[in-house]
């Protein structure tokens, strides 16, 4: 009976936004927008129910509803995901109401957010290859088409295509090869067939390529996630999404641009096997939470800051996926998730506290108190990170130690290093091992939910946050040298990712006139 009233709980959730959104069809104009914010609510009620019931039922094994092609897989880790998508849905839409007040296009914009949220979770719960991809594809031209609303973002629109195209592309072309060489279209019989992907490319007898389907297969799976997660260098197109109104950046973090952690544990049968395609996809990724971090720290525009901080926050995100800490990945998810769509959302607010604060002549600089040397901070911040780490490997999987990644983010982040003082910096601290400590337990309670805990021995993980460990305390040396003022402006440009890219197509458009 539980297990009937939880299915019923989750398609609830699924179908209340598709219904509000068809009925605002034949509604008025002034009912559309209370119809869709109903619509999201009655869904968010439904998803936080049946995520709760699962919780108090300990829901071991998933429900498969197997119905042609619209097979829905149900279990704890999906109602988590719903909720938290259907949650941040529910207060963008709320928002939006009144932030577009006045629009022209306003119920379309509206209707494009609740399309969004719902391709979204659908492609969360569906266990068939197809379906996720039509979910995926869905989800870009719902971008495309919300950007193209506005006449100004025409040209940011079309940007944001042409790299979500290559995406959808790789991601086809992977489950192509998939489907031909294990003939299921199933996420969950992945684990049983894997094993055939194993063999070369072959046509008429003759091997066409030295490696194995698997291992191309999972490089296309890689690019795709790379391009869809906004890593760097392919994070143009979610700056390209600024000239959008504001509730979209919000929206983006409730599955568009963190969807592809969930792709990635439901394909990690086909990537766990390949090892150096999963270093490949490591090393982007700590490059891109480095880049991001950095570009973020630099930011004047208070938006652009926002956007670098999700491209690194993502680099930490894919990271964990990289080193098969997929529990971590769905828990960064979903709490970065809500995190920067407040963040999003409130922008207009801390502009104009920051502005207020201008006005009248209040400054951070003219505090008193005792700074800290920078020799003090070092030994300080080296005795955190090993107190930090010591207590996480207590844990026995890499899971438990992936969660330093929040303290090494804030770390990174603060913007305040240069004027802190020993009781700042020790409360500082303290706030990143608590957070560490229950991202640990939360992420390790979401690993032991997975029902295909991937085997992966490559190192990447701490690895890369020894190398992160590194880059801050060296930052931090060196911040007042030539160097950090080179890359303080090589860092508020964006490493020249734009400029690369225009000279490209502007070399590639004078070429195609001249033929």
């Amino acid at each position: 009976m539980n297990t009937e009233f939880f299915i019923a709980n989750e398609l609830a959730a699924l179908l209340a936004p598709l219904i509000a959104l068809a009925v605002t069809l034949l509604a008025g104009e002034k009912r559309k927008a209370t119809l869709l914010l109903f619509g999201h609510l009655v869904a968010l009620i439904f998803a936080l129910s049946g995520a709760a019931l699962a919780m108090s039922q300990s829901l071991i094994s998933p429900v498969l509803l197997e119905q042609g092609f619209l097979t829905l897989r149900l279990d704890l880790i999906t109602s988590c995901l719903l909720a938290g998508i259907t949650l941040i849905a529910a207060v963008v839409l709320a928002f939006s109401e009144r932030y577009l007040g006045g629009e022209r296009h306003r119920y379309k914009f509206l209707c494009c957010l609740s399309f969004l949220s719902s391709c979204a979770a659908c492609l969360v719960v569906t266990d068939n290859l197809i379906v996720a991809f039509v979910c995926w594809h869905l989800l870009s031209l719902g971008l495309w088409r919300t950007m193209q609303l506005q006449d100004h973002c025409r040209g940011s629109a079309a940007v944001v295509l042409r790299h979500h195209l290559l995406s959808d592309l790789a991601l086809f072309l992977a489950m192509m090869l998939v489907f031909q060489s294990t003939d299921t279209l199933a996420f969950s019989q992945l684990p049983k067939v894997v094993s055939s992907l194993n063999s070369n490319f072959d046509l008429f007898g003759l091997s066409l390529l030295p490696v194995s389907q698997g291992t191309v297969a999972s490089l296309l799976l890689i690019l795709s996630f790379t391009i869809k997660s906004a890593l760097f260098p392919f994070h143009r197109w979610l700056l390209a999404t600024l000239d959008a109104p504001t509730p979209l950046s919000g929206l983006l973090h409730a599955g568009v641009v963190n969807i592809s952690a969930i792709m990635a544990w439901r394909m990690m049968p086909v990537l766990q096997d390949n090892v150096l395609a999963l270093a490949a996809w490591g090393c982007i990724s700590g490059l891109s939470a480095v880049v991001g971090t950095l570009g973020m720290s630099a930011q004047p525009d208070v938006k652009r800051k926002l956007v670098y901080s999700t491209v690194g926050q993502m680099g930490f995100m894919s990271l964990q996926c990289a080193s098969g800490a997929i529990g971590a990945a769905l828990f960064h998810l979903l709490a970065h998730g809500v995190f920067k769509c407040h963040m999003f959302l409130q922008s207009g607010s801390a502009v104009a506290e920051g502005l207020n604060k201008r006005k009248y002549g209040y400054s951070i600089d003219q505090q008193s108190g005792k700074r800290l040397s920078s020799k003090t901070f070092v030994v300080t911040t080296a005795l955190g990170v090993c107190a930090a780490a010591y207590i996480l490997c207590l844990n026995s999987s890499w899971t438990g130690l992936s969660a330093i990644i929040t303290g090494s983010a804030i770390f990174c982040a603060v913007p305040a290093l240069s004027r802190i003082d020993f009781k700042s910096l020790s409360l500082f601290w303290s706030a990143a091992l608590a957070i560490a400590l229950l991202s640990g337990f939360a992420s390790s309670k979401f690993e032991s939910l997975i029902h295909f805990v991937p085997a992966i021995s490559v190192p990447i993980l701490p690895l890369c946050l020894s190398l992160f460990g590194i880059v801050a305390i060296g930052l931090r040396l060196v911040q007042r040298s030539g160097l950090a003022k080179a890359l303080y402006v090589h860092s508020l440009n964006g490493f020249y990712t734009d400029e690369i890219a225009f000279a490209a197509q502007s070399r590639f458009s004078t070429k195609k006139n001249s033929l």
